[in-house]
């Protein structure tokens, strides 16, 4: 089976990656979709760094995420694409290349935040530790417009 991983958060980045992915797929023939978000637990005592509370509702986030699938699927009426929505906790970039590797997926597709050289610089970028350890391809998209 032909399938690619598509990792997305809540952005807006996410929201073109995964239109990008089913317009992808279809071109390229692929059979299934599996998209992954990756919870990651941060230190709240560093300021800003917040981003989920102690006990993220997870419900509330597939929730979200199901339906900004489900709005990139009606750009695309004609592809009855599978699609998979996996919800882990951990390390974005760690959890993203295992489940490449155990579901033996032929490409990563990953978005690109534009962040400035000193962001990563400080806190890395996860699209740039899944393209150094991961499994398979990766494709990297960076949107010039967002819709």
């Amino acid at each position: 089976m032909r399938k690619a991983l598509v990792a997305i958060d809540n952005s807006q980045i996410s929201r073109c990656l995964i239109s990008f992915a089913f317009g992808y797929a279809q071109r390229m023939g692929l059979n299934k979709l599996d998209f992954i978000h990756v919870i990651e637990y941060r230190d709240q005592s560093i300021p800003g760094s917040v981003e989920y509370s102690i006990v993220p509702d997870f419900e509330k986030i597939k929730e979200g995420l199901l339906k900004m699938i489900k709005e990139a699927t009606q750009k695309f009426p004609d592809s009855h694409l599978p699609h998979l929505l996996t919800i882990k906790t951990g390390s974005p970039p760690g959890e993203i290349v295992k489940k490449a590797e155990e579901d033996q997926c032929e490409i990563i597709l990953i978005g690109h935040r534009g962040m400035t050289n000193l962001e990563r610089f400080f806190i890395g970028s996860v699209a740039a530790k899944v393209v150094r350890y991961a499994p398979c391809d990766v494709l990297v998209h960076k949107p010039r417009i967002c819709e």
